[in-house]
Order: C-alpha cells, then structure tokens, then sequence
C-alpha cells in the first residue's frame, strides 16, 4: 500500500491545484499542515502562464492505494 498527502491549492483562476506529497510523514496534524501550505502560497514561486497556481490551501488528505498484481511477466521478458 502506498500513501501520498494531497494539498488542494485554489489558483488565481479560482481553479483547483493538487501537489502531491510522496512519502509525506505519517499523521501532521491540520496546524502543522495548514502552515507548510501556507509557506507554498506566501512564496509565490509557483506561476504558469501569469497563473499563480498556489494561492490559497483548499484543503489536505490522505490519500493510501491498495495495487494488487493480477500477474506479471516481466522478469520472464528480461534477457
């Protein structure tokens, strides 16, 4: 299972923004959370095409995926 902190950012096009967080320490606290997407938006170092894509913090989650391996041939492709 893998696990990825997801922080939503709303752009200066008042459009969602995701930067996902691989590897993120496990159970930050909103607080702890809240000032890391605080220092993203106050840097204004992120802009596209005149975009400011991190404004403001929307919101932060979690997020964990299960993959289960149905097969897989690939060591028997290798030379």
């Amino acid at each position: 299972m893998s696990k990825v902190l997801k922080l939503v950012f709303i752009n200066s096009e008042d459009k969602n923004t995701t930067l996902s967080v691989p590897n993120a320490k496990d159970g930050l606290d909103e607080a702890t959370v809240r000032q890391a997407m605080k220092t993203i938006t106050d840097a204004h170092a992120f802009n596209k095409d005149g975009v400011d894509v991190y404004k403001s913090a929307r919101m932060a989650k979690y997020v964990e995926t299960t993959t289960t391996t149905v097969f897989d041939d690939s060591k028997s492709h290798q030379n």
